[in-house]
């Protein structure tokens, strides 16, 4: 009896064993899947920034720096003696913010240096609210704000003394020709889906009578898929989540996230990638 409770301890331990390996620390072939919304739970949590740099065809272009901070209600800086909470401890999360930091493009030697920032804010329930995108290009400057509460992105763009400002609405931008139309003035609608939009309807004649629907099916939303991955560094392999999406149907995000929620590596089409500078030193 001792000797058969000990095979089927050892058997148990053994599969125990088989089945982690498999699930945990395979390296071929795809991942398992994990929900997205714990990934991206991790990516808003993450406890150190990721600083990375930016390449185009393997040539070094920019760098930035992305940070993600929780934002809280209550925070007890002087705990008492009733008080469970240590010292600087998040009472409720009242939301989530997104920053990128020291954003900076070097778009050749005829070209002045771009520099970017971007803020987004979530609430709670991974919500986005407010977005803001910065470029600056000395002496002029583009600015874009989005709101999701009043449902409107507005532009304004600043050249030294002069500025050009416009507040559009979600329900506009539901609408591209008709916006475009509007924007551009009393422009013949076959000259804009024939030729500004010719190339998602392919050109040639009838051009004006593809674009419009081929236009309409565009959409911003990506369906993201995640998985648990391995990503090589140097000679070793660092376990990581993958998240993939596609865009436009022929191109492909694909995103390398820590077990901890750090930005490892982002892969996007024409040979744009982001690097955490971290990896670069292994």
């Amino acid at each position: 009896m001792k000797r058969l409770v000990f095979l089927a301890i050892t058997a148990f331990f053994l599969t125990m064993n088989v089945l982690l390996w498999r699930s945990e620390f395979r390296a071929q072939g795809e991942g398992n899947p994990v929900p997205l919304a714990a990934v991206w739970e991790r990516i808003l949590r993450a406890p150190d920034d990721s600083d990375l740099e930016i390449f185009h065809q393997k040539r070094k272009i920019g760098h930035l720096r992305w940070a993600a901070n929780t934002g809280d209600s209550a925070i007890t800086n002087a705990p008492n003696a009733s008080d469970d909470l240590q010292e600087g401890m998040v009472r409720k999360v009242s939301g989530y913010t997104i920053d990128i930091l020291d954003g900076r493009l070097d778009l050749g030697e005829n070209f002045k240096r771009v520099r970017f920032t971007m803020n987004t804010t979530f609430n709670p329930n991974h919500q986005w609210q407010t977005f803001n995108l910065q470029f600056i290009q000395r002496p002029a400057t583009l600015e874009v704000n989005a709101s999701a509460h009043n449902e409107t992105l507005m532009l304004a763009y600043r050249q030294g003394e002069d500025l050009v400002s416009r507040t559009l609405t979600f329900a506009q931008l539901r609408e591209p020709t008709k916006l475009l139309q509007e924007l551009a003035g009393p422009v013949p609608l076959g000259l804009l889906t024939g030729g500004l939009l010719s190339g998602l309807g392919g050109g040639g004649p009838g051009a004006e009578l593809v674009a419009l629907p081929v236009l309409q099916k565009v959409s911003l939303g990506l369906q993201w898929d995640s998985r648990q991955d391995w990503l090589k560094v140097g000679s070793a392999k660092l376990r990581c989540y993958r998240l993939h999406a596609r865009l436009l149907e022929k191109h492909q995000v694909v995103i390398y996230v820590s077990r901890v929620g750090e930005i490892l590596r982002v892969e996007l089409p024409d040979g744009y990638m982001l690097q955490n500078t971290r990896m670069l030193l292994l």
